[in-house]
Formats: C-alpha cells, sequence, structure tokens
C-alpha cells in the first residue's frame, strides 16, 4: 500500500506519474488545444502554489499536461473509494479531501507537500463554477499562505475548458494563464489581517487574469 505520504515525495518516486504522464502528455497536447500564456512565470522550482478557478473537470490534468508538472491536487475523498480510480490518484501524489467539511487534515497534508519542497495545486472556490465565473475564495489558501513560510504563490486563469472535450480537439481552444509569483509578505497590511482578507487577495490576482465576465465576486 502507497505511503500516506506520497503528496509530498518527490517526483521520482511516484512510479505511475513517472510511466504514465509522458506518453499521456503528448497524446493530450497532441489533441486537445490549450495555448499557454505566461509560462516564463512559474518559479524555476518548488515549493509554491498554483491557484486557479476552477470550471471544468478538464483543470487539473490539463494544468499539469500543459506546464509538464508534478502538481499535487487534493481531490474528493470519494475518488479514494473506487479502487482503479483510488489506486491511480494516491499513485500520482493526489491526497483526499472532504469538501465543505472544512478539513484541516487535509491543509496540513498540503503544508507537509509545500514543506516537502513539491508544488501544490490549489482551486480557492473549493469546487467547480457551474457559471464559469468566480465565486468567494474559501479560507483554506489563506490559512495555507499564512503557515507555509512566505512560498510563492503563482495565479493561474483557466479560460474556455467548459468546452467539450471533442470541441477541444476539434476547433476549439482554451487557454491557460499565468501570471506572476507573490508571496504573503508583498500584501498590505489590510489584504493580511485574517485568511479570508488573504484568501480574496488571492482571488483577486486570479482575477486580473481573467476577462471581465468570468471575474464573477471579484470584479
Amino acid at each position: 500500500m502507497i505511503s500516506d505520504k506520497a503528496p509530498e515525495w518527490p517526483v521520482e518516486r511516484l512510479w505511475l506519474w513517472r510511466l504514465l504522464f509522458p506518453p499521456i502528455r503528448n497524446i493530450v497536447r497532441a489533441l486537445v488545444h490549450v495555448r499557454v500564456e505566461g509560462r516564463d512565470n512559474l518559479p524555476k522550482g518548488g515549493p509554491y502554489i498554483l491557484v486557479a478557478n476552477h470550471i471544468n473537470w478538464k483543470d487539473p490534468p490539463l494544468i499539469s499536461i500543459n506546464l509538464d508538472l508534478s502538481v499535487r491536487y487534493m481531490a474528493k475523498v470519494q475518488a479514494f473509494a473506487f479502487p482503479i480510480l483510488g489506486f491511480f490518484v494516491r499513485h500520482t501524489g493526489a491526497f483526499p479531501v472532504r469538501r465543505g467539511e472544512g478539513d484541516r487534515r487535509a491543509l496540513v497534508t498540503a503544508l507537509r507537500v509545500l514543506t516537502g519542497g513539491q508544488v501544490l495545486g490549489f482551486f480557492p472556490e473549493g469546487h467547480r463554477s457551474e457559471s464559469g465565473a468566480l465565486q468567494r475564495g474559501k479560507p483554506g489558501v489563506g490559512f495555507l499562505a499564512s503557515r507555509a513560510g512566505d512560498v510563492a504563490i503563482v495565479p493561474l486563469a483557466m479560460i474556455g475548458t467548459k468546452q467539450r472535450l471533442l470541441r477541444l480537439i476539434f476547433g476549439g481552444h482554451a487557454v491557460l494563464r499565468v501570471g506572476r509569483p507573490f508571496r504573503l509578505s508583498d500584501l498590505t497590511e489590510d489584504e493580511r489581517r485574517d485568511e479570508q482578507a488573504v484568501t480574496d487577495a488571492v482571488m483577486r490576482r486570479i482575477a486580473a487574469l481573467l476577462p471581465s465576465e468570468m471575474r464573477g465576486a471579484y470584479p
């Protein structure tokens, strides 16, 4: 059985990732049209937190594939109950979260991922936006940023991934926009006053990368 420390392991220890990611990456890049903007904004190495809006199930794999990164994501706990799916997500460095419950255990695991020098993927809204517009961010990312030792935070914008997969293969395209990294120490005193204020500051940086119609709670 894989160790519960797998999320913080270096990619060299994630044998399933090393086996499957290269061919899957090459196939998806050849078929699915995603334009990456601002790739040079990515730090050269971890630890750092990728924070993004979330509009479709395709967002996490398309981020990892198009940025060519082993990103450690939280996955809903129900995914781990299915033997094959659970095996796959555990062996690629994902870890469970109980959505809607303020799962501090998952946040502690996320802190371990960062302490281990890995890249953490985080969707501050907590779940997909059905409308595609930003929802108010949950305070979890504020909790992490306040306790992760001034780690870099990189905002991402996912645009166009609500299209059907076949549309993205046959004529459609999506955009993955990478913003400039920032740290908790870059925020104003007012933006650091509590975890929700930190989260809102993070969300505004995501919103700045999105078209105006997708900014929702952060116009």
